[in-house]
């Protein structure tokens, strides 16, 4: 998963505290094998390899992590797609860097991209690659479940933790996408507070005053064109997200904050608030690029109190 995953318990056994977070990354590791598209065994790199028509067996975990991702994709029109791959290995160099290529490309590129080929069969685990159904396009999908993965090892990870009877943890993967359960306690009372309380924001803390979310039993996720230039893509157009400098999203589970925040990087905020309007307990927070000035969409674009909260209050400052 290309990050770092690390647990924090509140729990008066350190030692048992401490066995429980080693399951936790033990976990973590065996999710890896399954989800990465770098190892050709894994159960990933077998569903690239189908061909249109072709069905294979897959694994619960990466199964349930394939649901969720198409729910996702349907959930945002498309906004958020794992078979984006396609696009990517063609718009970017052996670098990682985006090049230039003719429309006639990158459109045949687009015909290959879409969840919708990726048809689900839970009562018999199967995964089947349908037809693009466009001429030349009758191709394998590269799936990259990277927008989605870290996430949905978070949510298995709580998961352990509650098997061991911990219900007071925050679990992240690489800062950028973090799941809480239940709350710290307070060292002045030994009473849980009102949730984990996340710096957040990296640079745009000081740009636009958004710097803090509390988190109880649901899951933050952010992603920035800040480390990575656009990297991010929309697969509708093929072309680098612009709509928005950053996202963030909350969500009731690590896997679909995960996704929606790759998603809301692509979508209008129009869209964006009609997700988070649709979408029960999802809440978002976008900044757009306004001639030099960075403005925060906060409060039409936000559905949970714990985000509206700390960025209704936001104000555009100078760039």
């Amino acid at each position: 998963m290309a990050t770092y995953f690390e647990v924090i318990i509140d729990e008066d056994d350190a030692t048992y505290a401490e066995q429980a977070a080693q399951a936790v990354f033990a976990e973590v590791d065996r999710l890896e094998t399954l989800l990465t598209r770098f190892r050709p065994s894994s159960d990933l790199s077998q569903v690239n390899r189908l061909q249109p028509g072709q069905s294979v067996t897959v694994t619960v975990d990466l199964f349930e992590c394939l649901s969720v991702a198409k729910e996702a994709y349907e959930k945002t029109g498309g906004a958020f797609d794992p078979t984006v791959g396609s696009l990517m290995k063609i718009l970017r160099d052996n670098h990682g860097q985006m090049v230039n290529v003719t429309d006639k490309l990158r459109s045949e590129a687009r015909a290959r991209v879409g969840m919708k080929r990726v048809l689900l069969d839970r009562e018999h685990l199967t995964v089947t690659l349908a037809p693009a159904g466009d001429r030349g396009a009758d191709t394998p999908v590269l799936l990259d479940l990277g927008g989605v993965g870290k996430g949905y090892a978070l949510d298995r990870g709580a998961e352990i933790l509650r098997d061991w009877g911990i219900d007071r943890a925050l679990i992240h993967s690489g800062t950028s996408t973090a799941l809480a359960s239940g709350s710290p306690r307070a060292p002045e009372t030994g009473e849980p507070g009102r949730g984990w309380l996340l710096g957040t924001g990296g640079e745009w803390r000081e740009a636009v005053g958004f710097g803090a979310v509390l988190l109880r039993d649901e899951a933050l996720s952010g992603s920035s064109t800040r480390v990575k230039g656009e990297h991010v893509l929309d697969p509708r157009t093929g072309y680098p997200a612009r709509s928005h400098l950053a996202a963030w999203s909350i969500a009731p589970t690590g896997a679909l904050a995960d996704a929606l925040s790759t998603a809301f990087m692509v979508m209008s905020t129009a869209e964006v608030n009609d997700v988070c309007r649709t979408l029960e307990g999802v809440g978002g927070l976008v900044i757009v690029p306004r001639q030099g000035i960075l403005g925060a969409l906060a409060e039409e674009a936000i559905a949970t109190p714990g985000f509206r909260a700390r960025a209704v209050n936001i104000a555009a400052t100078d760039s």
